[in-house]
């Protein structure tokens, strides 16, 4: 019965049989926890439903890098660090216009984090449109590399934005929560090695379950809630496990005009709130770890 179900479904659906389909609802039922047949049947119908419709944005133009300094008369003589944004395309800033500038997640960050800690703050966003945290770590590193490279500021925090491409894979490949947990510790571990144990890494909340684009495809919607809070866990559980790992909640209020045309990613009103969420919750423990190691920054020259 659950077998005939499920290919009625697909039928209905106009799409081929995806790798290990027979094994979805097993899957789903197992990442999340009290889900009934009926429910994962019907939320992987309308996810690969969506996934066929679905106009992806074109990622924006502009810088990915540049530096803000805080508000006074003169820059000269500035402590300098550095500030890295990894991730999938929300840190891209998919959903923004084109900003010669470059994306405001990045520098609305970074420009607080100037004006409060006085300091000269270099920021660049390293990206993989539809990326998982497996294939940043894969295509990322070099980049990360780079940003250390001479003439470059310490880099003294890294914002991972990351999960929504994995929720992909419980689907597509049965990627539990547990095996995301590891991927995105294998990441944090990587960029450690590669700037510094001590550099301070911040793991954002997504508030996807809230997207205007989800909002009618009940019971798909109550789906990704718990999933997307399942995925979130994981972060928080990193955090507790892995030294200077932090876990930010995402922000509670969101209205019709933060969101982007598409439905699922921010627009630049929203990015903006996000920014300010995050910086704000992450500047405490920060500039707290930056006090402690007075001078460390080496004089940014680019």
């Amino acid at each position: 019965m659950r077998r005939s179900t499920l290919t009625r479904l697909r039928r209905l659906s106009g799409l081929a049989r995806p790798k290990k389909k027979s094994n979805v609802l097993r899957w789903t039922a197992r990442a999340i926890g009290g889900l009934s047949f009926g429910t994962a049947t019907v939320s992987v119908y309308q996810y690969i439903k969506l996934r066929s419709t679905y106009q992806p944005l074109t990622p924006p133009k502009g810088a990915v890098s540049g530096v803000e300094l805080p508000l006074v008369s003169k820059s000269d003589g500035l402590d300098s660090t550095q500030i890295l944004f990894v991730g999938d395309s929300l840190v891209i800033g998919i959903g923004c216009p084109d900003r010669s500038e470059g994306p405001v997640f990045a520098r609305h960050i970074s420009r607080i984090a100037a004006q409060t800690m006085q300091k000269r703050v270099k920021w660049r966003v390293m990206g993989v449109d539809g990326g998982d945290v497996n294939s940043m770590r894969e295509n990322l590193m070099e980049e990360v590399k780079r940003a250390v490279g001479p003439g470059n500021p310490k880099v003294s925090a890294v914002v991972i934005m990351c999960g929504l491409n994995d929720y992909k894979a419980l689907i597509q490949e049965g990627r539990l929560p547990s095996m995301f947990k590891e991927d995105l510790r294998c990441l944090i571990r990587s960029i450690k090695d590669i700037v510094g144990e001590e550099v301070r890494v911040v793991l954002p909340a997504l508030p996807v379950d809230r997207a205007p684009l989800f909002k009618s495809l009940f019971p798909m919607n109550v789906m990704l809630y718990k999933v997307a809070k399942v995925w979130d866990h994981q972060k928080r559980l990193l955090s507790g496990e892995e030294l200077d790992v932090e876990f930010v909640v995402e922000p509670e209020d969101y209205v019709s005009d933060d969101w982007a045309v598409d439905g699922i990613h921010p627009s630049e009103k929203g990015y903006t709130k996000w920014a300010d969420h995050i910086i704000h919750k992450m500047l405490p423990r920060l500039v707290q770890k930056l006090e402690k190691k007075p001078g460390a920054e080496q004089e940014d020259e680019t």
